[in-house]
């Protein structure tokens, strides 16, 4: 079985609470699609690349408005969650403590 985010595989399976039936759900859904997932923690890093801080509330709206601008002839691409975040001046600048922990240690900064 090919499981396209196993993230969804599992909350399928908690809900259902009987993996056969799950996998058969999903493998008769994605017999013919795939799914690409982008998650409010990747809008946190492109945010954190462009040295500001966002919140979870901010990054979902990234995330919807950018689902809601798709165009899938183009797909949805890094460069687009930075250009939305500079475009629409989201966020706090990161502290130089917090700039050094994301460069030298890959530690995400999510403001409260």
């Amino acid at each position: 079985m090919n499981i396209h985010d196993a993230e969804l595989f599992q909350a399928i399976v908690q809900v259902i609470k009987n993996r056969r039936k799950a996998e058969r759900i999903i493998q008769r859904y994605f017999c013919d699609k795939i799914i690409i997932v982008w998650k409010t923690k990747d809008v946190h890093r492109a945010a954190n690349e462009l040295e500001v801080a966002l919140t979870e509330s901010e990054a979902m709206t990234v995330l919807e408005t950018l689902h809601y601008q798709h165009n899938p002839q183009y797909g949805l691409r890094w460069e687009d969650l930075t250009t939305h975040i500079e475009d629409q001046v989201l966020g706090r600048k990161l502290n130089k403590r917090e700039i050094k922990r994301f460069v030298e240690r890959d530690i995400i900064t999510i403001e409260d």
